[in-house]
């Protein structure tokens, strides 16, 4: 019975926000105006609890800006569900030994590389740094491979 009233409640939500979109906005920008500081304290400590959250956004966020999400993969849940555990992984593993840790992207995005979850790893941040842009190219093969088996198990 709940869940039929959370949907119907959703559903008049959704219309009552699409039938007031101006007034909506004013009151939005009045609200963000209004407490902007405290907005700002709320964001910072919402950053800093989820860190690994954060990182995937942004690397989303970067990665679509430059077009190298898979198409495939854009609305996948599961696969933002694998990117999202690994960013945290990166977090884990970097309190849990002290050594910074970063989300590698094998195949670099700056490279062409895609914005993939078999395209990620998690590796100390001194190694991430010192490989810079570069990537072996039967790396690049394997995971075009992976990538292409990926996608077409997808369609079946």
């Amino acid at each position: 019975m709940a869940l039929k009233c959370k949907k119907a409640k959703a559903a008049y939500d959704k219309t009552y926000r699409e039938a007031n979109k101006e007034q909506k906005a004013a009151y939005d920008k009045t609200y963000r105006e209004a407490n902007k500081e405290q907005r700002a304290v709320y964001q910072k400590a919402w950053s800093k609890a989820n860190r690994g959250v954060r990182n995937a956004l942004e690397a989303k966020r970067h990665a679509l800006k430059r077009k190298q999400v898979p198409v495939h993969l854009r609305d996948c849940s599961q696969e933002k569900q694998r990117i999202l555990q690994t960013y945290k992984l990166s977090s884990i593993l970097t309190q849990a030994t002290g050594v910074q840790h970063h989300v590698d992207h094998m195949w670099p995005l700056a490279d062409g590389g895609p914005h993939w979850s078999g395209n990620l790893q998690v590796i100390p941040a001194a190694e991430n740094l010192s490989k810079n842009a570069s990537v072996c190219e039967d790396t690049k093969a394997t995971i075009i491979k992976s990538l292409y088996t990926f996608e077409s198990e997808r369609a079946i």
